[in-house]
Formats: structure tokens, C-alpha cells, sequence
């Protein structure tokens, strides 16, 4: 298994979901600042209707979870036993090319 193809499909899925979804969405953010920092706030409401909402939101679920059998294949990889197998012992001959015949 190539674990960077699973990371590469997982982040074009999550891309294409999140813009899919805020792309087409009708919503307001806001930001106050208060000087006690416990005041300070951050607001986003998202809205997004229609066939965008039902294509963004499985886009992004396939992504995380294309993300995480990639982040669980990284973490089984690091613990895998590298095992090399040895190359058998052949005569020279054999590991030479072929030689062309000229007629």
C-alpha cells in the first residue's frame, strides 16, 4: 500500500469538500475583542442548502476518514519490522543482459 497516495487522496477529498461547502454557503462571521482575553469571541455561522450541502459534507467524512487509515498505516509502518530478503546466490552469467546475435 502507498501510504502517500492515501494521504494525497485524503486532502484532495477534505479540499473538495470544504470548498464545496463554503463555496455556496450564505452565512456571517464575527470577532469581538475584549481586553479581559476570557471576553474575546469568535462567531461563524455556516449555511450551506442544496445538492452543494448533499455533495461537500461526504466529501469532507471520505476525507477524514481517508486521513486517519493513512495516519493508523504511518503509525503501523513505523513499528514494521524492516526485512530485506537476501538476494540468492547466482552465477555471474545469469546477472548479465542477454547478448545480441548479429547476422
Amino acid at each position: 500500500m502507498k501510504l502517500a497516495r492515501v494521504v494525497i487522496a485524503a486532502v484532495l477529498f477534505l479540499v473538495a469538500g470544504l470548498w464545496t461547502l463554503f463555496a455556496y454557503c450564505h452565512g456571517t462571521t464575527g470577532f469581538s475583542f475584549a481586553v479581559p482575553v476570557e471576553g474575546t469571541s469568535i462567531h461563524a455561522d455556516i449555511t450551506t442548502t442544496g445538492v452543494p450541502a448533499l455533495v461537500g459534507l461526504p466529501l469532507v467524512g471520505l476525507g477524514v476518514l481517508l486521513l486517519l487509515i493513512g495516519f493508523i498505516a504511518a503509525i503501523v509502518v513505523q513499528f514494521k519490522r524492516n526485512v530485506t530478503a537476501s538476494e540468492p546466490e547466482t552465477p555471474a552469467k545469469r546477472r548479465e543482459p542477454f547478448e545480441e546475435v548479429e547476422e
